[in-house]
């Protein structure tokens, strides 16, 4: 079970910055979720949603910022006082930090376009074992499909049928990323069935979380690794007391 950070511990701190990240870790996360989108003049940022709205009070998008207009922004405001002067991470400053790290990561592609060249940057840092590209844009993901050293694909889902496990795998994806909520036990068999990984997203509460851990998902991105983590140490723990 890789239990991944959702853009870091983001239950408890703000998404996407260098404190959610290392708070995600310290709260025994074995992976790191994160988005990746790129300012107007080309550096690849860690941002979630297209504007900065949410996270910053500002109704600006991200693509059409530099990064010298987006560096000093305060992003850990609107999270808790506390957290006041928290700043955007850059892939590169990310990289740098949490590379050489014991993790998984599970890298999202926010914009069209930009596929190529988190994977170059990804490429010569992150061990390809431990990393899947991942995203809503199926398109995204077949570019990279087709590249000559590709990375795992993950394709995070709103649907489901057997044709589209079967048109994904044809086509170079290794896993499947449900929505929590949607995620079945005939789905999970599918998946296992093509010898794909599954994954599910939107793991937004505790009875969720137990859910997706009985049907036995490969991972599943969480804001609350913390619980993640007691719960598997929990349910690995017989009642005799000895381990198994």
């Amino acid at each position: 079970m890789i239990n991944y950070a959702h853009r870091g511990a983001s239950e408890y701190a703000p998404e996407n910055t260098m404190t959610s990240f290392c708070m995600g870790i310290e709260m025994g996360a074995n992976g790191i979720e994160t988005d990746i989108q790129r300012t107007c003049d080309g550096v690849l940022v860690l941002s979630h949603d297209a504007t900065l709205k949410r996270t910053a009070g500002m109704d600006c998008r991200v693509c059409d910022r530099s990064w010298a207009e987006l560096a000093d922004i305060d992003v850990g405001l609107f999270k808790d006082p506390k957290y006041k002067g928290e700043r955007m991470v850059t892939l590169k400053d990310f990289l740098r930090y949490f590379g050489q790290k014991d993790l998984y990561f599970a890298i999202e592609i926010k914009q069209n376009g930009i596929e190529r060249e988190v994977w170059e940057a990804i490429r010569p840092i992150l061990p390809w074992a431990r990393v899947t590209i991942t995203s809503f844009m199926l398109d995204s993901l077949l570019t990279l499909a087709k590249e000559p050293i590709k990375p795992r694909l993950g394709y995070l889902a709103r649907s489901f049928s057997p044709q589209l496990l079967d048109r994904l795998k044809e086509q170079g994806i290794e896993e499947y990323c449900p929505a929590a909520g949607s995620l079945d036990e005939g789905m999970a068999e599918a998946v296992r069935a093509r010898g794909m990984g599954l994954r599910a997203w939107g793991v937004s509460s505790e009875e969720l979380m137990r859910r997706m851990c009985a049907l036995q998902v490969d991972g599943m991105t969480v804001n609350f690794p913390d619980k993640l983590t007691q719960y598997l140490k929990e349910s690995s723990r017989p009642s005799n007391g000895r381990p198994k």
